[in-house]
């Protein structure tokens, strides 16, 4: 038995059981009734804990692979077994991402290609840069290309959308990620955006905070699900902590706001009735609110705490290390591909809705750090 060992790749233990077990099944290895060792016993085969295991597990019974029986065990299930794809076909996905060199994208094709080739599969990919046109134009080359089924990051601002509604008409396979449609039903992975909204805000909340602002940037604004979702998660931990949603926290920045043009965020921190603290959508606005910060003489943590969203490569290194939220962007990305080749190979089941969860990643933005240090200096532990 092969022991998986630490995490690599950037790829968590759980996904890499996961993948293990997903292969076993597809190729045969553990056929159709076949039961499994108990996650006691995986536990200790792979070198990796017990609720990592039932993690892995419960995702492939999500799926549809395993099933569970009360006092029998887990088993592989009866239809988990896969078609062949038609002669006209190739064993070839299709992905349609946002943006090239935007670090989520990149993460999400690292994550799709590795599953993809893990299941024989190649991966044609193009970017939409975010234009309708575009979009339309790589979804129609590839099906032209004969694709077996499509992965999309769907444009931001949009409830439904007409190229996804075709595809799904002409019975194409998909599979959404990082957003979804909500007056389409399809499949779709994304990250617990709701959660990851509340468990940022309530933070600040706990930190001592009654003023705190929600900003995204207009080019995405609430109409778009990752978007909507963080700020649903800030109404809903203001609610929780008995605040008062206040509809002037709540700010929308031009799409190129960047720290050579830090004038919108000027603004913002000047007002007569500035906030003390900011859950941003995302972790790019933060390098310009940082400089509009130290412009105008406030510094951050003390004057100013600051949470982002994504957990891009350089938030721990901004001054100070920015807190944010973490999403898993490489597994979305595997989740995904796994997902479109299970519909692909012959899973009919209804449309499959994969949250992943994202975790709150302290350092010094929020202030936390720097409470804990001025209750230690007046003698207690309590923030």
């Amino acid at each position: 038995m092969v022991e998986l060992g630490a995490p690599r790749n950037g790829i968590a233990l759980y996904a890499q059981l996961e993948t293990y077990l997903r292969e076993r099944i597809v190729d045969g290895t553990l056929p159709p009734g076949s039961r499994l060792p108990t996650e006691m016993k995986l536990a200790q085969q792979h070198g990796m804990s017990r609720n990592t295991v039932r993690q892995a597990m419960s995702a492939l019974v999500h799926e549809g692979l395993l099933e569970r029986v009360q006092g029998r065990g887990t088993f592989v299930r009866q239809g988990a077994t896969y078609t062949p794809l038609t002669p006209e076909t190739e064993k070839r996905i299709g992905v349609v991402l946002t943006y090239t060199g935007d670090q989520l994208n990149m993460e999400l094709l690292i994550g799709i290609d590795q599953a993809a080739k893990s299941r024989g599969y190649q991966v044609s990919f193009s970017y939409s840069e975010e234009r309708a046109s575009q979009q339309a134009r790589d979804v129609e080359r590839l099906r032209t290309d004969r694709v077996a089924g499509l992965i999309i990051f769907p444009l931001s601002n949009g409830l439904d959308d007409p190229v996804i509604a075709r595809l799904q008409a002409d019975g194409i396979p998909l599979v959404l990620v990082d957003r979804y449609l909500p007056e389409l039903a399809t499949d779709y992975v994304v990250a617990d955006n709701f959660g990851g909204g509340y468990r940022a805000t309530e933070h600040l909340l706990i930190l001592g905070h009654t003023q705190v602002a929600f900003v995204y940037l207009s080019n995405a604004d609430l109409r778009t699900t990752s978007v909507r979702d963080r700020w649903e998660g800030y109404r809903a931990a203001l609610r929780d902590h008995g605040l008062r949603y206040d509809e002037r926290l709540v700010f929308a920045f031009p799409a190129r706001s960047t720290v050579a043009d830090d004038g919108s965020y000027m603004e913002f921190i000047t007002q007569a009735d500035r906030p003390s603290a900011v859950c941003m959508v995302n972790d790019i606005q933060a390098p310009a609110l940082f400089q509009a910060a130290r412009r105008f003489g406030l510094r951050i943590p003390d004057d100013l705490a600051v949470i982002g969203f994504d957990d891009l490569s350089f938030a721990a290194h901004l001054n100070p290390p920015l807190t944010t939220v973490a999403q898993p962007r490489m597994e979305i990305g595997i989740r995904a591909a796994h997902l479109l080749i299970n519909r692909i190979e012959g899973d009919t089941e209804p449309p499959k809705q994969v949250v992943l969860p994202a975790s709150l990643v302290i350092r010094e933005s929020c202030g936390a750090r720097l409470r804990i240090q001025q209750s230690v200096e007046k003698g207690t532990t309590r923030p």
